[in-house]
This record gives structure tokens, C-alpha cells and sequence, in this order.
């Protein structure tokens, strides 16, 4: 409400002639315009520049789902999603505290109705105990990335066939025909001291890429020559933005874990009752203009 009352008055500002969004003008009386802005242009400005979101009918949902570790469950479940037209995002399944059971977290994005309608159909297999929906839940998410970046740079892509992800459907012997072309070309270009100079280029890359995964609560988890491995536990939106920051240093193999989900605790304190503790009182019928039994 007191941004709407700001806003206003900065639009009656400038329809009363006054300079435009972000001149500065002296507080003093009088009105000449130096020194600091208005708190209303202040606003104004944060206004404009915060991004908004974008409205759309498709949301992001995050569905658990328990079943017992049989075989040919996980095809069934996720062609209950696939026949409806849904590309699953990711799939995660995984073993629980009991044995038997397992726990298959989905993250699809689609329709809040035909969603719902999907969740249905995956609890009337037999196979499944209970679909729990997250999606509007307080929950704590993680997704584990393991990527592995060039210290040599991004133009030094060249690795062995299964050192990387295949950039293009290559046959064997193309591939080592091409790194041997490449080693012979590197033997006759490259001057005596060029081992030393890759070295101390390495280090220094691999320092760079070292301080970007701690901001990003990262760690290096092996180290070779020409590349590392670097291992991050973190929401899906923050590994996203650290693939696309170390981008430049040459993406050589990447492998996420996919989205696993778990809702948070419902009582933060022993001295407060819980939501559903209230809701339960609350809910609970007054006997007391009942006549004695």
C-alpha cells in the first residue's frame, strides 16, 4: 500500500512539470533541483528495475511418491506422466529406512488439474503406498552436481573419448585418428618450454575455479593435469547458476543427481503448538450447552 502512495505521487510529480524520474533537487525550501533525489523518484526507480514475474498456467511440481521396490514399478509410474504429454524434469528413486519400501521423487511441470488427475492413477497402482504432493509445501530441496571443467581453458576441449561428453556421433577410430593428428600437430607447434607454461596456467585456473565454488559452497573433488571435478549440493536454481558462471572455462562432462525433496519440520519450538495442533482446537466442537450424561 505505501509503494502504491508513493508511486502515485511520483506519477503527479511529473504530470506537475517536474524533471524526470531520477533528477536530483535540493530538499531545502524553494525546490531547486541538485544535491539528492526524492524519496518518491527512490521508489520509483526500485520499481521500475525489479524484474517481475511472469505469469503462467504451468507450474513447477514436486511429487513423492512410496512403492515398493519391485521391478517394472518405476516404467509404470513415469508412463502414467509420459501419456499425458509431460516431460519429467527429473526422476530420483531411492532406498528408505524400511526395507522394501522405496521413495520416488518426480518433478514435472504442467497444469495444477491434470497433474492432480496424474497423481491419482499413480496411487490406484498396487504397487504404491502414497503419492505426497510438495509442490505448494514448505520443503527443503537439494540436487547434487558433479561437472567437470577444462583448467587448460575453454578451447582446449580435446580429450579422450571417455573423458568427456560426446560433442557428436564419432566412430572409434575417428576419434583416435583425431587425437593422433592433434598430438602431432601439438609436438610440432608447440616450443620445449610448453609443459612448464600449461602448468602454471592450470594452477592458475584452478585457483579461479576453486574461489567460485567456495562462494557457492562447492569443493574440489579430484584434480588431474588438464581438468577437475567439482562437487555441489544445492538447490536446483543455484547449481543452474554455477554451471552457467564456470561455463567459460570449458564444460567437459557434467552429471545432477536430480531434484529430491523432504518437508521441513512443523514444529520449530517444544513450547508452541504446531499448525495442525491448532487447527485440531479450533476445529473441535463446543459440548458444553450439552445436558450432563
Amino acid at each position: 500500500m505505501l509503494c502504491r502512495h508513493v508511486f502515485a505521487a511520483a506519477q503527479r510529480a511529473v504530470r506537475a512539470g517536474a524533471p524526470r524520474m531520477g533528477a536530483r533537487y535540493s530538499t531545502k525550501p524553494g525546490g531547486s533541483w541538485h544535491g539528492g533525489r526524492s524519496t518518491a523518484d527512490a521508489v520509483s526507480d526500485i520499481i521500475y528495475k525489479t524484474p517481475t514475474a511472469q505469469k503462467t498456467a504451468h507450474h513447477m511440481h514436486v511429487l513423492n511418491c512410496f512403492m515398493q521396490d519391485e521391478p517394472g514399478i518405476l516404467t509404470r509410474a513415469t508412463g502414467i506422466m509420459a501419456a499425458r504429454g509431460y516431460n519429467i524434469d527429473s526422476v530420483v528413486v531411492s532406498r528408505t529406512e524400511i526395507p522394501g519400501l522405496s521413495r520416488m521423487t518426480i518433478t514435472v511441470n504442467g497444469e495444477q488439474a491434470v497433474v492432480q488427475q496424474a497423481r491419482k492413477q499413480l496411487e490406484d497402482l498396487p504397487q504404491v503406498w502414497a503419492v505426497v504432493d510438495l509442490s505448494d509445501a514448505k520443503v527443503v530441496e537439494r540436487e547434487i552436481l558433479l561437472i567437470k571443467l577444462s583448467t587448460l581453458g575453454a578451447d582446449t576441449l580435446a580429450c579422450a573419448a571417455n573423458a568427456c561428453t560426446p560433442r557428436q556421433p564419432l566412430s572409434p577410430s575417428t576419434v583416435h585418428r583425431r587425437e593422433r593428428r592433434l598430438a602431432a600437430e601439438d609436438a610440432e607447434d608447440a616450443p620445449s618450454d610448453a609443459p612448464y607454461l600449461q602448468v602454471v596456467e592450470s594452477s592458475k585456473r584452478l585457483s579461479y575455479i576453486r574461489n567460485l565454488a567456495n562462494m557457492f559452497g562447492a569443493r574440489v573433488a579430484d584434480v588431474g593435469a588438464d581438468c577437475c571435478i567439482v562437487e555441489l549440493c544445492a538447490k536446483s536454481e543455484r547449481v543452474d547458476a554455477f554451471m552457467k558462471i564456470v561455463a567459460p572455462f570449458g564444460i567437459l562432462e557434467a552429471a545432477r543427481s536430480g531434484r529430491m525433496a523432504m518437508s521441513r519440520a512443523a514444529k520449530l519450538s517444544l513450547f508452541e503448538e504446531s499448525p495442525q495442533e491448532s487447527a485440531e482446537k479450533a476445529e473441535a466442537p463446543d459440548l458444553s450447552h450439552l445436558p450432563p450424561s
